[in-house]
């Protein structure tokens, strides 16, 4: 939360280039680009003056700043952000507390839109920012935050529908591009997610993106690309374990299961309490069976009110699949079933099912099957 109210450089925005020498910023003008600039210098002076301990000065240098270029609502998420912090506010509570005091302050409505979609209310987190919408409907910042709420519900339809409106506005915004890679790779357009990827990671890099990326390939196909993309360095688990298992799997595409298991590590210590998913890894080295996997993965959705076990039923698949058993399609169905429409495994069961050729539900009787049957009876 501070973070996102403090710097310029999180949230949905990407930093703007810094302006050029001898600007003149006396009021904003008809150059947008030169309001942009003038906004992102005064920024840049307000950061300053607050690291400075200069507060009243950077107060009032956002909310310039803001009115420079009102489009980009960091700069009113950083003046209430630091308002809150002064007041020793900058909290859950003290977030309601001045959202509720201060309606109409387009910061504290961002921040308390966030705020609301951290705790999956996301009703409230939407009214947020059609709040928002409605005073500064020209914001991408705010469209892209509507889009990652309809995602997260998931309403991939609406969440389209804000994608759209926020590459209209800004055709080249990072965050846009990743959206509506998400929603492209829901939709089983791989190659266009993989476009979208790639074209948000040149314009602003991010630490999780060789895993989008390299993932992205894997559904589309490309195994050596994806094992190579994937290939670089991962972060701690549990969330760089996901790495290890989507390189594994496009690694055991190539040269089968046996000379790829080396990827995966050693696993788990016998009798060490692991988080999920670093059980798949002793799956796949065959140290414990999927009952004992589900086990543990049923436990940990238990405890995180996370769907684990369509997870489970996913890398069961794929090693059904890696192991040509015939269960594979079934166990794919399974984790389509369960698994919510925006999780990585739920994409990657019905593109293992578009691969093979089969529909995402067993097809059910035909109509002479069923007469026939029925005339039987």
């Amino acid at each position: 939360m501070l973070a996102t109210a403090l710097s310029l450089s999180a949230g949905a925005a990407e930093p703007a280039s810094a302006p050029s020498p001898g600007l003149a910023c006396f009021a904003p003008g008809p150059d947008r680009a030169a309001n942009r600039a003038c906004a992102t210098g005064i920024a840049q002076g307000a950061e300053a003056e607050r690291v400075a301990g200069h507060n009243d000065a950077a107060l009032a240098a956002f909310a310039r700043a803001d009115q420079f270029f009102p489009d980009d609502l960091r700069f009113a998420m950083a003046r209430a952000g630091l308002a809150l912090k002064l007041a020793n506010q900058l909290s859950p509570a003290g977030i309601e507390a001045a959202a509720k005091a201060s309606p109409e302050d387009i910061g504290l409505m961002m921040l308390h839109a966030e705020l609301a979609a951290g705790r999956k209310d996301y009703v409230t987190a939407l009214a947020d920012v059609d709040r928002v919408i409605a005073r500064r409907p020209t914001s991408p910042m705010a469209w892209e935050t509507r889009a990652s709420i309809n995602a997260a519900r998931p309403d991939f339809a609406a969440a389209r529908g804000d994608v759209d409106k926020a590459m209209s506005l800004d055709p080249k915004s990072p965050p846009a591009l990743r959206l509506r890679g998400v929603l492209r790779s829901n939709e089983g357009d791989y190659t266009g997610a993989l476009a979208d990827y790639e074209a948000a990671h040149a314009l602003a890099p991010r630490p999780d993106d060789p895993f989008i990326i390299g993932s992205t390939q894997f559904l589309n196909r490309q195994f050596g690309d994806a094992a190579d993309t994937l290939a670089r360095a991962a972060p701690p688990a549990p969330s760089g374990t996901y790495w290890l298992l989507w390189r594994y799997m496009a690694l055991a595409r190539l040269t089968g299961v046996e000379r790829a298991s080396g990827s995966l590590g050693p696993g788990a210590a016998p009798g060490a309490s692991v988080p999920w998913p670093v059980p798949v890894i002793d799956f796949f080295h065959g140290n414990i069976d999927a009952a004992t996997m589900l086990d543990f993965a049923a436990k940990s959705q238990a405890a995180k009110d996370l769907s684990q076990v369509c997870e489970a039923h996913f890398y069961m698949a794929e090693d059904a699949l890696l192991r040509r058993r015939d269960d594979a399609i079934a166990l794919f169905r399974e984790a389509a079933r369960e698994c919510p429409a925006n999780f990585h495994e739920y994409e990657g069961a019905v593109a293992e099912l578009k691969a093979a050729g089969v529909p995402l539900t067993a097809p059910g009787p035909t109509l002479a099957a069923a007469s026939a049957a029925s005339a039987a009876n």
